[in-house]
């Protein structure tokens, strides 16, 4: 059956990342960081079965190089706290075939982050371990159509509640002010370049991989991005492994723990269904009930019971013959 997992994280130079090194060893490639001038090669690295670069119209042809890409962001990105990437993990259908896993995750990365101006390096890991995933870097600066970064942030003018602008006012003759060459002053803020950080952007990617997932998906192995709780299911959810877990086996404590909640889970089904079977025969003996005491009543001329209202409704009177 399939999983879903999805899950957001931030590749950043406060945390001592790097941009092109985690591109290196997610895509098992060989690229060299202009900024420290170590060369990070991952060639040898085991498990990557595929990778790909998506970017906008708008972005330089020569970003499809991931080395000119990731190094390209890191001299942008010069602050000491910048964020670099964002990335997206996300588990792939093991019932997929790999074209189908691969058209997947291409699509979705189109729909969601390419067609909003993001560029996209991609990679599916699978080590035939049944745990096939994906690592999606995401640029966090969006460019403009001249194919420069844009700014992060950006100046606009503020706004009352009926989307006029607010004037700066003269504390001293209480008009507004007037700047050079006799121009209105107006007041300014500041807000993001992008929406791309809006806190309902997590929660519709998680919804739309699921979607995503749901096309290619047998009825049966539909999966749902919403917790246990959300969706009403009485079930345990497992914890998250890594591939250093899932390397070590039994060894790990977190696959014994997974074990054990998916051995609990199995048996929670069972019983639940066992509830639901003896529920429905509980049902179909109240419904015999019924339908015997309604004949008795019916064959001794007596007061039948209304059902539907939940009354106890007179027999019709015979009929006379006078």
């Amino acid at each position: 059956m399939a999983i879903y997992h999805l899950s957001l994280k931030t590749i950043s130079r406060s945390k001592g990342q790097s941009a092109v090194a985690s591109s290196a060893y997610r895509s098992g490639d060989k690229l060299k960081d202009r900024e420290t001038g170590e060369t990070k090669d991952f060639t040898r690295k085991h498990g990557v079965a595929y990778s790909e670069i998506q970017l906008p119209t708008q972005a330089p042809a020569k970003y499809r190089n991931r080395e000119e890409l990731w190094n390209a962001v890191q001299d942008k990105e010069s602050k000491s706290n910048a964020q670099l990437a964002r990335e997206v993990e996300v588990a792939l259908p093991a019932e997929l075939d790999r074209e189908t896993q691969k058209k997947l995750v291409h699509d979705y990365v189109q729909e969601n982050f390419v067609d909003r101006g993001m560029c996209a390096d991609w990679s599916i890991h699978d080590k035939e371990d049944g745990n096939p995933h994906a690592h999606i870097m995401l640029t966090t600066r969006a460019i403009k159509k001249n194919g420069t970064w844009a700014p992060k942030q950006k100046s606009t003018y503020l706004l009352d509640e009926n989307g006029a602008k607010v004037p700066q006012i003269d504390p001293k003759t209480g008009q507004q002010k007037i700047g050079a060459r006799g121009r209105k002053m107006w007041k300014r803020t500041t807000e993001s370049y992008t929406d791309w950080n809006d806190r309902g952007n997590a929660e519709q990617w998680r919804k739309n991989w699921a979607d995503s997932c749901n096309r290619h998906l047998k009825p049966e192995d539909q999966i749902d991005h919403r917790s246990y709780e959300r969706q009403g299911v009485e079930q345990v959810p497992t914890i998250h492994e890594g591939h250093v877990a899932r390397e070590m086996g039994d060894r790990s404590e977190r696959v014994q723990i997974n074990r054990q909640i998916k051995t609990s889970n199995q048996q929670l089904l069972l019983l639940q269904q066992s509830l639901e079977d003896l529920r429905d025969k509980i049902k179909e003996l109240l419904e015999r009930l019924q339908e015997a005491i309604n004949e008795r009543i019916g064959q001794s001329g007596l007061n039948r019971v209304n059902d539907e209202a939940g009354r106890v409704e007179p027999a019709e009177p015979e009929a006379s013959d006078r």
